[in-house]
């Protein structure tokens, strides 16, 4: 799956420490705005300096479109409508509900999880200890939804 990112869903999957876990089974591209915002503005911030070498090691892949001096979010809206991507990751609840009135799709972080597993990408278990780990910086409802889901799983 080709994924776009925004910032706000990079910093919380990097806090966490489940982000090389999401961009090893999901193709993960950062608009040229996000990494301004991230790494650029960010330097010396220990979050820019992990997503920093993430992007150097192929990890995570930046987008070659331009889009000078536009945030994070509309870069992604923007490289998005060009095509060539199934989804953008974003928490940032005023964007989604821009994405969802725009019929683009999104994908959550939590729900990021609940996909990986549905995919066969990721284990039960290891799906439960990552949200366990983005807790602290999801909303209690995303949280109690994907617990929900994954506490009633069963296998295809």
């Amino acid at each position: 799956m080709n994924v776009l990112m925004d910032a706000d869903c990079l910093i919380k999957f990097t806090k966490a420490g489940v982000k090389e876990a999401i961009c090893t089974h999901l193709s993960v591209v950062i608009p040229q705005g996000v990494k301004r915002e991230v790494i650029d503005l960010g330097k010396n911030h220990p979050d820019s300096i992990v997503i920093k070498d993430n992007l150097d090691k192929g990890l995570l892949s930046l987008s070659g479109v331009e889009t000078q001096d536009v945030k994070g979010e509309e870069a992604a809206l923007a490289i998005f409508q060009k095509g060539g991507f199934d989804a953008i990751l974003s928490d940032d609840k005023r964007f989604v509900r821009r994405l969802r009135a725009l019929d683009i799709p999104y994908i959550t972080p939590a729900i990021c999880i609940v996909l990986l597993l549905k995919q066969g990408e990721i284990t039960l278990p290891d799906a439960l200890e990552k949200l366990e780990l983005l807790r602290p910086f999801i909303s209690s409802d995303e949280y109690n939804t994907v617990k929900w889901a994954l506490d009633t799983w069963r296998s295809p």
